[in-house]
């Protein structure tokens, strides 16, 4: 058997991706299903990094070119200020305030030189600052002092520029905030949109990597049903992780034993049946004519021995026969042949059928039968009555009563079955439905049977998608046996 394991192992497509583990397949699975949620997650921290970074630029760039702009008229009204008093009074020290704003205005104008602005408020810091120089430059070389004509006219247009500074200032700020909001819009889109993705991506991924995950558990699954139906034809093949493929081999591999030893029961028991029937047969024949006295009168003595003989006879015959059905009936779920029926019809004509041996032990039987209509198997179903009747004789006192009720309802159809016997021993009542099990024997140490009566019972009863058991019965009952079948079982799962 391991030579053919290895060959079908060869034999595997190559070309085939196929994971080396479950575990490896479940690794992969959470690692693709989590790779959109990293990137929506990456990108969106990316962008709000930069978002805030710009934020950030906005705000310095605001303060600075606001409070620049302020400086600058702060400092022009300085500048003229104190030149215009150092042209009244003549004092050094005015001279010393004007070359003190001029410096503090050179330093602003460099801080504002260095921010990124657009290109028209660099171009107007740059002509203020050499107004602002050549202003100066007249006033320092102006002789004896005086202040010509057109300094006033220079403050005046210089005053102006950083007004004008100002405001296109406060423009730019604004288009940079309106920019910044837009941009918020956008982000706020992306991750909404990127939200939405992610779930629609992650909900097709793992729809498909579960069903990648779960088809090799649903093909064993499949396969340890068939199995266990005894479907032993159709090979077992698992495609996925190579350990669930080798443990589909393993599983092939237990089909192909289950065939063989099924093949092997079945010859066995063809070889018994042959070699026990064949001089029962004979037996039979011989007892048969003993009888009839075709070899001659028989006394009243012999009469009554070769009376038990030809019972004896016919109960190991029928034992055979029912040891036989059993072993063919195991796993044979599939071919029940249903249709529509009365199931307390069939209770009538187990009851009819079994009339004499009722009559022999002086058996009445009391019964309640409801009309109940399922879906079934008539022969399997009438071998359940059958079955539970010939127990109930069995084990019932001579004299005694049975009670066959029959319910149903649109769901199930229920069958209970008592009798006025000492019972099921607590011991045996585990084992009760076990093939070959004999529990305690009848009233009078008779033999207890083949113990395959309520296995056969048990078999057909869930071939059938319903329960047996036995059940506690009402004061003077002995065993009770309920039996419950679903009203159709042509929908219910195997």
């Amino acid at each position: 058997m391991s030579g053919t394991l290895s060959s079908s192992a060869e034999s595997r497509p190559a070309a085939r991706w196929s994971p080396r583990s479950l575990a490896g397949l479940v690794t992969f699975s959470f690692t693709l299903v989590a790779l959109p949620l990293i990137v929506v997650v990456v990108a969106s921290a990316y962008a709000v990094n930069r978002l805030s970074g710009q934020s950030e630029d906005t705000v310095y760039q605001a303060v600075q070119l606001t409070q620049g702009s302020l400086i600058l008229m702060e400092e022009l009204v300085t500048m003229e200020r104190s030149a215009r008093q150092y042209q009244v009074v003549a004092d050094p020290g005015l001279m010393q305030v004007f070359n003190t704003s001029h410096q503090q205005f050179n330093r602003t104008l460099q801080r504002l030189e260095t921010l990124h602005v657009a290109p028209s408020l660099a171009t107007r810091v740059r002509r203020l600052g050499q107004g602002e120089a050549d202003l100066v430059q007249s006033i320092v070389t102006a002789p004896g002092g005086q202040l010509s004509d057109t300094v006033d006219q220079s403050f005046a247009n210089l005053s102006g520029q950083a007004h004008a500074l100002w405001t296109d200032s406060s423009h730019a700020v604004a288009q940079r905030v309106e920019a910044l909001r837009t941009d918020a819009r956008r982000l706020q889109q992306f991750l909404l949109w990127g939200a939405l993705a992610l779930v629609v991506v992650s909900v097709v991924l793992a729809l498909g990597l579960s069903r990648l995950i779960l088809r090799p558990m649903r093909q064993i699954d499949r396969a340890i049903h068939r199995l266990g139906d005894g479907d032993f034809d159709k090979a077992v093949s698992v495609r996925g992780p190579r350990d669930l493929e080798y443990l589909g081999e393993r599983l092939d591999w237990t089909r192909r034993r289950l065939l063989e030893l099924e093949a092997g029961k079945q010859r066995f028991l063809r070889d018994v049946s042959h070699d026990l029937k064949t001089p029962l047969t004979t037996l039979l024949e011989s007892v048969e004519l003993l009888q009839d006295q075709v070899v001659g009168s028989l006394n009243a003595e012999q009469t009554g021995l070769v009376r038990i003989l030809h019972a004896s006879a016919g109960q190991l015959q029928g034992r055979i026969d029912q040891l036989i059905q059993y072993n063919r009936l195991q796993g044979q779920f599939a071919s029940l042949s249903l249709k529509a029926l009365d199931f307390s019809k069939l209770v009538l004509a187990s009851l009819a059928e079994h009339q004499p041996a009722l009559d022999g032990r002086d058996l009445k039987v009391v019964r309640s039968l409801d009309p109940a209509h399922l879906w079934g198997d008539e022969t399997k179903l009438r071998q359940v009555i059958d079955n539970l009747l010939s127990n109930a004789i069995k084990y019932a006192p001579r004299g005694s009563t049975l009670y066959f009720d029959v319910r149903a309802d649109a769901q199930k159809v229920t069958l209970r079955v008592a009798d006025q016997g000492p019972g099921v021993e607590v011991g045996d009542r585990g084992r009760l439905f076990e093939a070959f099990y004999r529990g305690s024997p009848p009233p009078g140490g008779a033999s207890s049977g083949s113990g395959v009566g309520l296995a056969i019972v048990k078999e057909y009863v869930e071939a059938h998608r319903g329960t047996v058991r036995l059940v506690e019965g009402r004061e003077g009952e002995g065993a009770v046996f309920k039996v419950e079948l679903p009203a159709d079982m042509r929908g219910l799962d195997a």
